[in-house]
């Protein structure tokens, strides 16, 4: 993408811990969509995930991705934030604000919400 266009997702601890029934993490679903879609292999270059603990950082550094820890002062995004807590609007306040840094910096971005991909069927993305 010579036009200046990230995908940003952003994830934490839950989404790169295996599931229970010892299946595969969220994060690595995710990414396997870049591999089994059609031409979606080289989006992967353009793809920011952000993390908001130190263990998806650490995941996401290990996978060899491009990461970027997103901290807030006195919030440790690592567990559950409850709807319209104090600690969740301070986590969509930090990441409004870093969405706006993005733009700020001349590029475009693509903000994923990682389910989407498997409930909606989405097939094809022009970019």
């Amino acid at each position: 993408m010579g036009n200046k266009t990230v995908i940003i997702t952003i994830i934490n601890k839950a989404y790169v811990e295996e599931d229970d029934a010892g299946g595969r993490a969220m994060l690595d679903i995710f990414l396997s969509s870049f591999w089994l879609g059609e031409g979606t292999r080289s989006l992967i270059d353009n793809l920011v995930i952000v993390t908001v603990d130190k263990t998806a950082y650490d995941r996401c550094n290990f996978l060899k991705l491009n990461c970027f820890r997103l901290e807030t002062d006195g919030v440790d995004f690592e567990g559950e934030k409850l709807y319209m807590s104090q600690d969740f609007i301070k986590m969509m306040w930090t990441r409004t604000l870093f969405l706006l840094n993005v733009l700020q910096r001349g590029y475009n971005f693509i903000f994923t919400v990682r389910l989407i991909y498997y409930f909606l069927g989405l097939c094809q993305v022009s970019l």
